[in-house]
C-alpha cells in the first residue's frame, strides 16, 4: 500500500512538472527544494486522502460502489468528448482517409483514458481539449481546477458520509468519526498547499 501511494504521488509530481513544461512551450522546468517540498506534500496528501477514501468507500460497500466508481471515472472520460462535439469542431486536417481517421480516434480514446484515470485519484494538471490540434490546454485555467477540486472534495464527502453510516463494517472497528475528520482535513490541506504553490512558490513567479 505504501509503495502504491508513493508511485502514485511520483507521477502526480511528475504530471505537475510536465504541465509546467507544457505551458512554458516545452522549456526544461527545474522547481527549486522548497516548490519540489511543496508540491510533494500537496501531491501527498492529495492522493492519501482520496486513496483512503476510496478504499473505505469500496471496502463498506464492496460491488455495491462499483456502479459509483464508474460514474465518477466516465465523467472526466466523456467531458473533454462532449466539449468537442459541443464546439463543432472536426478531427485534424491531415486525416485524409479512413484509416488516418481510425488511428486519430484510437489516439484520442487512449489519451482520454489516461486522462480520466489520472483524475479518477488526483488532479491531472492539465486540461484535455480535443477540440485543439495541440490537445492539451497551454493555459492556466483556474476554473477547470476548482471544478474539479470541488467536485473531487463532494466526491470524497459523499463516499466518507455513506461508508460512516451507510455502509458495512469498516476496515477498523473504532474511531470511524475520527478517521472521518482526518481524511476531510487531509484533503483541505491539500488544496492549500496547491494555492500556495500555484500563488507564491509557481516557477512562472520566479
Amino acid at each position: 500500500m505504501t509503495c502504491s501511494l508513493l508511485s502514485v504521488t511520483y507521477g502526480a509530481i511528475h504530471c505537475n512538472i510536465l504541465a509546467i513544461q507544457i505551458s512554458n512551450d516545452d522549456t526544461t522546468i527545474k522547481l527549486q527544494p522548497i516548490e519540489f517540498i511543496c508540491v510533494m506534500i500537496w501531491r501527498f496528501l492529495e492522493v492519501v486522502s482520496r486513496v483512503v477514501t476510496l478504499a473505505f468507500f469500496a471496502a463498506s460497500l464492496k460491488l455495491k460502489s462499483l456502479p459509483f466508481f464508474l460514474i465518477i471515472y466516465c465523467v472526466p472520460l466523456l467531458a473533454p468528448w462532449l466539449e468537442f462535439w459541443k464546439s463543432g469542431a472536426h478531427l485534424p486536417n491531415n486525416t485524409e482517409n479512413s484509416s488516418n481517421v481510425v488511428g486519430t480516434v484510437l489516439m484520442l480514446i487512449l489519451i482520454t483514458l489516461l486522462y480520466a484515470a489520472i483524475n479518477f485519484s488526483c488532479w491531472s494538471a492539465v486540461k484535455l481539449q480535443l477540440s485543439d490540434e495541440e490537445i492539451i490546454d497551454r493555459r492556466q485555467r483556474w476554473g477547470h481546477r476548482f471544478l474539479h477540486y470541488s467536485c473531487q472534495f463532494l466526491e470524497n464527502v459523499i463516499m466518507i458520509l455513506v461508508s460512516r453510516f451507510i455502509g458495512g463494517k469498516t476496515l477498523l472497528n473504532c474511531c470511524d468519526s475520527l478517521i472521518v475528520m482526518q481524511l476531510i482535513i487531509t484533503y483541505l490541506l491539500a488544496i492549500g498547499f496547491m494555492l500556495l504553490f500555484c500563488q507564491y512558490l509557481h516557477p512562472r513567479w520566479s
